[in-house]
């Protein structure tokens, strides 16, 4: 196998410093690897067959059953932290030894953590996140510090595609919030529910939620609420484009620039808000409505230094899917592997993504690229 990996690295042009970073191992490593010298495990494989863009049948050479250890991890901990959260109801106190500091310092890694689409990452330290938070004495801070938390749950579920788990997380969000009679967040908690709503096609249920946090939330001066506000529009736009009506969803989308345009871009609860995040939502919209050439300009002004992976993740597989719809395959695998780089678990979960590889397949697409990519997804190819 270590010939074939040096083989496939030569092919490509690349040093060993290159591909092992890539892969996420020291070049030391891959040195010993390509040498025989050093064994790989069946999860070590998928990273280097990810990493040389290939199936891992072209390292192995053998029929082999790829597996991914973080995916493997975040279902394991999915389940955990659905448990966790059905034996720690709101009006339930946990006896967790905990420090509002420490609950502050984990809730902050958390965020951190899904940030950068680790949502395994997330979810294992959510198990003793959430019992800690609900076992403070001091209400106020934990319910402050739960809106963000339970919002990080519901992403890391829904993203791993557990959307009856990341409904609970997105309610018990909503129940901290209005605990808070904090206006802001109780948009933050409605825009989270709408989202889980809208992922099972609920979307006339959705845009309610964000029409009545939206009426709240109208002229207030709280800070952060006019990034939550303009959040809360463009939320309506996709719920208008799955509705059918394009005309209110544009209505919305010009809103929320409006409001990006006087903000700028900013952190304010994690929504990465401003007119790069309006620019994407825009892309996402001309996809859904059928306007793949549109939603590429669009893209082309969009500059995703900075912007949080979980973010520059959802570009990429726009990106997929916009150049498979205009016949640009090759383009749209390689699309498809730049999400992957950046965010492998959202990338190897995601149902947007396994669409736009069963549409390359059915058009004939058979590189060892998107061979490879199947195999990193469980998708089989005939």
């Amino acid at each position: 196998m270590g010939e074939r990996i040096r083989a496939r690295r030569e092919l490509r042009g690349w040093s060993i410093r290159h591909a092992a970073s890539r892969a996420g191992i020291s070049h030391t490593s891959w040195s010993r690897i390509e040498r025989g010298q050093q064994r790989t495990d069946r999860y070590m494989v998928v990273d280097l067959a990810a990493a040389l863009e290939c199936s891992v049948v072209d390292l192995t050479g053998q029929p082999y059953t790829p597996a991914d250890r973080q995916l493997d991890a975040a279902r394991i901990d999915a389940e955990r932290v659905w448990r966790i959260m059905m034996d720690t109801p709101m009006a339930a106190p946990r006896e967790v030894p905990a420090t509002v500091e420490q609950v502050r310092r984990e809730a902050g890694l958390v965020r951190v953590l899904y940030g950068r689409c680790d949502y395994a990452g997330a979810l294992r330290r959510l198990v003793d996140l959430v019992p800690a938070l609900h076992s403070l004495t001091d209400r106020r801070a934990a319910l402050v510090e739960m809106v963000p938390v339970y919002g990080v749950a519901m992403g890391s579920l829904l993203n791993v595609s557990y959307p009856a788990h990341a409904w609970l997380a997105a309610e018990r969000c909503a129940e901290a919030a209005g605990l808070l009679d904090d206006s802001v967040a109780a948009g933050v908690a409605a825009a989270n529910r709408a989202r889980v709503s809208a992922y099972s096609g609920a979307y006339g249920p959705a845009r309610a939620l964000c029409d009545a946090a939206g009426a709240d939330l109208a002229g207030s001066g709280a800070d952060g609420a006019l990034d939550v506000l303009g959040f809360l529009h463009l939320a309506r736009a996709h719920h208008l484009a799955g509705l059918r009506d394009q005309a209110s969803a544009e209505e919305h989308l010009a809103e929320a620039a409006r409001i990006a345009a006087h903000t700028g871009e900013t952190e304010s609860w994690d929504l990465a808000w401003g007119p790069r995040n309006v620019a994407l939502w825009r892309m996402a919209f001309q996809l859904d409505t059928g306007r793949p050439e549109a939603a590429m300009q669009t893209a082309a002004g969009v500059e995703l230094t900075g912007l949080p992976a979980v973010r520059q993740v959802y570009f990429w597989l726009d990106m997929g899917r916009a150049a498979e719809a205009v016949g640009r395959g090759r383009d749209a695998v390689r699309m498809l592997l730049a999400a992957e780089r950046v965010g492998p678990q959202h990338a190897r979960s995601s149902t947007s993504a396994r669409e736009t590889v069963r549409s390359l397949l059915r058009g004939g697409a058979t590189s060892a690229e998107l061979r490879g990519l199947c195999e990193r997804m469980s998708m089989t190819v005939q």
